[in-house]
């Protein structure tokens, strides 16, 4: 028994290879940059217009250079906040920290809080910060008085990802509950210790917060979920993060200068029920972030990359990491889908589509943030793909080398029975074991190209140097008994006539399964099948038998050898014709079925008992019975059987104890320019 490894075998072990590297990829992170790859490459799908509702007054190079160097007096911040209020700002997002008082000018911090009273839509900043490395995590937020007269407060934190580039926000950050003291609130009570975005608290005093963004956090559960910025006393926890959809490069929002406003050089009606955000874009006051719209020369300023988590946040863009769980189940299933289909295709066929299968996954991963909301990371399903070759090919060669070998083991053992020295193939030793297989594929090829030689030989020597002199005999012998009527004479015949038979049958049989089937031509079975039935007509009258043919007149056209057909049809035939009872009718009847010819040839004979029905087609078998011929070689219906099956037909048989048995040849048929 062959020892072969099967195609599902080969598939189970290349799916299973495929899911431990995609799903190892994928868990820990491995080419996280070849992640952010991808999805940086979406900047360029989700290119759009700004919103014109919010605006960003920058404290640009121009403003520092009319007002003097940073940090400016607070007064001229309540000058900026009246002049909005009195401009219908919808809401004011401060980005600037005033976690310190002015010393050197108390009415300053009063002036500003007052301004900030009045127009009670100031969303001011905090910020949680890891002063120097190793130290605890920092609650940098307004003064006490400003706190008390803002309308709202939220981070302005921005993670960096591993490779620098920021590119998310949490919705929720804050410290844990032993790190929030009364003095780092201002005296308020703490209701949760995680705090909402800048962007949420700028949204919710909009009255534009979408629903599904939670307006309070989920409860705190100190696991494998919660990231510690550092494992200190106050430690920094985050939840729900989310992705920003770029709206465009650094400057794509609407800007005016700082000192603009000031000075009231804008038009009428311009910051009426708008967002407007107030932030340093400045390069050398140091509020910037390298983002993936933005080379680390031109780096996006801090207020702007709130500008678009604003308006994502707002217009429910902003994109969510796939649960961990879900992303395990779309990797492994997107790495083992080119299984489906590569056992079916040529290996170039296989390469090309794995290649255009790796140019799909990356569109669709690429394209998934921008239209979907959703991040899958690719890298582990995209290196398991380009893998998928390779393994895939390995695995079948691997295959068809354990099949090679123990095939060559077992014809190794077989022509040692032919006459093939086994050290022949023993002693053919090579550095490259495929050299070697090679080698011995060449010399048994080698032995039955002489074996078919040495068959076509035989088949001619039993075609004349015995069927010659048998017939010569035969013919000799009729002569002397017709002459003497000697019963001598009559047996010799017969036994001769039988030798004849049988080398005929014999030589017939190999040469349908030799037959080649490029050399087939055009026939029209009608035609075939009557002059059959011309053929048979003498024995049939001989043996008191009726033939009742029933053919269709629509011509039907196969391919075929029609010397081996008429013969296969006329050995049914003449069964039937042999094995009916005297004064009784073998019945012929050709149809068309769909598309193809069917023949059946019913007799009235004694019948085929079920359990031997299968034995009919063996070369060399008889049916032994009641009724059996004593006359036979058992060469007859294997040699049909043969031409039925070279001509990609079928043939059936279905019999009745006592009333008769039924052959039908099924073949198909095929259109010709001779059909009407």
């Amino acid at each position: 028994m062959l020892k072969k490894l099967t195609p599902l075998d080969d598939r189970l072990f290349t799916a299973l290879v495929l899911s431990v590297i995609a799903l190892t990829i994928t868990l820990s992170a491995l080419l996280t940059r070849f992640d952010y790859l991808h999805y940086d490459l979406g900047r360029y799908l989700s290119a759009s217009p700004a919103p014109a509702d919010i605006v960003i007054v920058a404290i640009d190079e121009n403003s520092l250079s009319e007002i003097g160097r940073w940090p400016w007096s607070r007064t001229r911040h309540a000058m900026l906040v009246e002049k909005l209020h009195r401009a219908h700002a919808k809401v004011i997002g401060f980005d600037v920290i005033f976690a310190e008082p002015d010393l050197n000018e108390p009415e300053a911090d009063i002036a500003l809080a007052q301004a900030f009273k009045v127009a009670d839509n100031v969303v001011l900043p905090m910020l949680l910060e890891v002063p120097y490395f190793g130290a605890p995590v920092k609650l940098s937020q307004p003064t006490a008085h400003l706190l008390e007269s803002a309308a709202g407060l939220g981070r302005v934190h921005v993670p960096l990802d591993q490779d620098g580039i920021a590119r998310s926000f949490y919705l929720w950050e804050g410290l844990k509950a032993e790190g929030l003291q009364a003095e780092d609130l201002a005296g308020k009570p703490a209701e949760d210790d995680l705090r909402r975005h800048f962007s949420q608290a700028v949204l919710a005093l909009a009255g534009q917060l979408p629903a599904n963004i939670s307006s309070a956090p989920q409860p705190v559960h100190h696991g494998l979920f919660n990231v510690d910025f550092k494992p200190a006393a106050s430690s920094l926890l985050t939840q729900d993060m989310r992705y920003v959809k770029f709206l465009g490069p650094p400057g794509h929002f609407q800007r005016i200068s700082y000192h603009q406003v000031l000075s009231g050089q804008f038009p009428v009606n311009f910051f009426k029920d708008k967002i407007v955000l107030v932030g340093a874009t400045a390069a050398g006051l140091g509020d910037a972030l390298p983002t993936p719209v933005s080379a680390l020369s031109q780096p996006m300023p801090g207020v702007e990359f709130h500008a678009n988590a604003i308006a994502g946040m707002r217009s429910g863009n902003l994109i969510q990491h796939a649960p961990i769980w879900l992303a395990c189940i779309i990797v492994m299933m997107l790495s083992v889908l080119p299984l489906l289909f590569l056992p079916r295709l040529s290996p170039f066929k296989a390469l090309c589509l794995v290649a255009g299968y790796y140019l799909a996954v990356t569109f669709v991963a690429i394209a998934l943030p921008q239209y979907l909301n959703v991040w899958v990371p690719p890298a582990g399903v995209l290196i398991a793909i380009l893998l998928t070759y390779p393994i895939w090919s390995w695995r079948k060669l691997e295959s068809a080398q354990i099949y090679l070998d123990n095939a060559l083991k077992e014809l190794q053992a077989e022509l040692g029975q032919l006459g093939v020295e086994k050290a022949n193939l023993e002693s053919i030793q090579a550095r490259d074991e495929m050299q070697s297989r090679i080698a011995k594929v060449e010399i048994t090829s080698q032995f039955l190209r002489e074996s078919q030689q040495k068959r076509l030989d035989t088949l001619a020597f039993i075609s004349h140097d015995i069927r010659a002199p048998l017939a010569a005999a035969i013919m000799q012998l009729e002569e002397v008994e017709n002459a003497t009527s000697s019963i001598s004479a009559l047996r010799v015949t017969q036994m001769l006539n039988r030798a004849l038979n049988m080398a005929d049958e014999f030589l017939q049989s190999s040469r349908a399964e030799m037959v080649d089937t490029s050399k087939f031509s055009d026939i029209q079975v009608n035609g075939l099948l009557q002059e059959t039935l011309d053929d048979a007509y003498t024995l049939a009258q001989s043996n008191h038998i009726k033939l009742n043919a029933s053919l269709s007149d629509e011509p039907m056209w196969i391919q075929g050898n029609f010397g081996l057909l008429q013969r296969a049809i006329a050995n049914i035939i003449s069964n039937a014709i042999k094995y009916s009872q005297p004064n009784t009718a073998v019945q012929i009847v050709l149809s068309k079925v769909d598309d193809e010819m069917v023949l059946n040839i019913t007799d009235t004979g004694p019948g085929i008992p079920p359990e031997k029905v299968s034995k009919l087609f063996k070369r060399f078998s008889r049916v032994e019975g009641e009724y059996q011929l004593p006359v036979g070689t058992g060469l007859g219906l294997y040699f049909v059987d043969v031409t039925i099956q070279k001509h990609h037909g079928r043939i059936f048989v279905e019999s009745m104890l006592n009333e008769g048995t039924t052959f039908t040849i099924r073949l198909p048929l095929v259109a010709t320019q001779f059909e009407a």
